[in-house]
C-alpha cells in the first residue's frame, strides 16, 4: 500500500444478504473514510447478494473462497494457502464465520497478518463448538456483540483480557429510526392499515432460530382477544412457505402482511406500535436496537443477552408459551411510544458514529 491507497481490510463471511452480521458490517462501512479504509469481503456464495452492488459501488470487492465440507479439507486449506501470498493488500483478516476460522485466520497469521475472530452469536451446536474451538488458540484479537457471545464462543479467559478483546456494539444510524409521525402515516397508508389499527411487527430471516411458528402462536393468542390488528413481517427464509401454510391454518392471513426482504426498515418500524423477537438465541439481535430506536414497544425472548435492553420498554419473556406475549401487547395496546428513544440508544453506546470511529482507529493501530 501507498501513500494513496487506503488500507484494505478483508472481511470473511458466508454471503453479504440482508442479515444481523451482515447488516452491522454495512453500517460501519458507510460510516468508514473510505479513502483511508476500505472493505472487501470474502464469501462462499456464488450468486449475487443483497448488498453487492452497494459494496462494489463504494469501491469494496466480492471474492468468492470454497464453501467448507470436510470432505474438501484439503481444496480449502489449499486455496487459502494460494490467496494469502497472492495478495498481501490484505494486512488484516477479520473472520466473521467461526466454524472454520480456526483453519482460515491460522493461514493468515503464517502469511504474516493481524487476524480478528469476531462472535455475533451464543448458539452454537455441538459440532460447530469442535470446529470453532481452536481459534481462541489461534487470532490474534477478539470482537463480539455483548459478553456472552465472547464468552460462548472463546471462553471466559480471553473475555476477561482486554488486551486481546473488546465488545464491539451492533451500532445503528440511529437518526433515521427516530420517530416521525408523517412517515408513519405514510407508510400505513401504502400498506392499507386504518391510523387506529394496533400493528406489531417484527424484523428478520424466517429460520428455526428466529422461532416463526413460535410467532404465528403468538398471533393466534393476540387475535383470541383483538381481532383488529395487523403484523408486519420483514424478512424471507428456507421456512418462509411453511409459517405460510401455518399462518393460513390458524386463520391469519388478513392479519398478517408478510413484505419480504425491505431495505427501507426505519419506515416500516415507523408504522409499528410494537415489536416482537422471540428468538432461540441471539448474539444480540440488531433488529432489536432498531425497535427500540424506533420508539418502540419491544418484546425479546429471554434467550437474548441483557445488554439488548436499552429503552424502559423493553421487556424479556420466556418462549415455552405464547400466551404471556399476546397478554403483554394487549396490556401495551395504547402504548405512547418513547420519544426520546433514539437518545437512550445513542447513550447505551450504539450509535454506529462512535462504532465505526473505534474499529477505524482500532484497524489503524494494527496496521503492519
Amino acid at each position: 500500500m501507498n501513500d494513496h491507497e487506503p488500507m484494505r481490510i478483508l472481511h470473511v463471511l458466508t454471503g453479504m444478504n440482508r442479515a444481523g452480521t451482515e447488516t452491522m458490517l454495512m453500517n460501519l462501512y458507510r460510516k468508514m473514510n473510505r479513502e483511508k479504509i476500505q472493505f472487501d469481503f470474502a464469501v462462499t456464495a456464488t450468486q449475487r447478494c443483497d448488498y453487492d452492488d452497494e459494496i462494489e459501488s463504494m469501491g469494496g470487492k466480492i471474492i468468492r473462497y470454497p464453501r467448507y465440507r470436510v470432505v474438501n479439507h484439503f481444496a480449502y486449506v489449499r486455496w487459502w494457502k494460494d490467496f494469502f501470498p497472492r495478495h498481501p493488500e490484505y494486512r488484516i483478516i477479520h473472520g466473521h464465520i467461526g466454524s472454520t476460522a480456526a483453519i482460515y485466520l491460522a493461514i493468515a497469521k503464517r502469511n504474516g497478518r493481524f487476524t480478528i475472530a469476531h462472535s455475533h452469536s451464543t448458539g452454537m451446536n455441538v459440532p460447530y463448538k469442535l470446529y470453532s474451538y481452536p481459534t481462541r488458540y489461534v487470532a490474534d484479537y477478539f470482537m463480539a456483540c455483548t459478553k456472552d457471545a465472547m464468552i460462548s464462543r472463546y471462553g471466559k479467559k480471553v473475555a476477561g483480557n482486554p488486551a486481546i478483546s473488546s465488545i464491539l456494539y451492533n451500532g445503528i444510524d440511529v437518526l433515521q429510526y427516530k420517530y416521525n409521525e408523517a412517515v408513519r402515516r405514510s407508510v400505513r397508508t401504502e400498506l392499507g392499515i386504518r391510523p387506529e389499527t394496533f400493528v406489531v411487527g417484527t424484523v428478520g430471516r424466517i429460520i428455526d432460530e428466529k422461532n416463526p411458528f413460535f410467532i404465528v402462536d403468538v398471533l393466534y393468542e393476540l387475535r383470541q382477544k383483538e381481532p383488529d390488528f395487523r403484523f408486519l413481517w420483514a424478512g424471507t427464509g428456507e421456512l418462509k412457505e411453511d409459517v405460510e401454510r401455518d399462518i393460513e391454518q390458524k386463520g391469519l392471513r388478513d392479519n398478517v402482511l408478510l413484505l419480504g426482504l425491505r431495505d427501507d426498515i426505519p419506515r416500516v418500524l415507523q408504522a409499528m406500535d410494537a415489536f416482537i423477537f422471540p428468538s432461540k438465541y441471539e448474539g444480540l439481535g440488531v433488529a432489536a436496537v432498531e425497535a427500540q430506536a424506533a420508539g418502540l414497544l419491544t418484546l425479546l425472548s429471554d434467550k437474548i443477552p441483557e445488554e439488548t435492553k436499552l429503552t424502559s420498554e423493553c421487556q424479556f419473556l420466556p418462549i415455552d408459551s405464547p400466551k404471556p406475549w399476546a397478554e403483554s401487547l394487549l396490556k401495551k395496546k395504547s402504548f405512547r411510544r418513547i420519544e426520546n428513544a433514539a437518545d437512550d440508544v445513542i447513550k447505551a453506546g450504539y450509535d454506529v458514529c462512535n462504532t465505526a470511529s473505534w474499529l477505524a482507529d482500532f484497524y489503524q493501530n494494527k496496521w503492519r
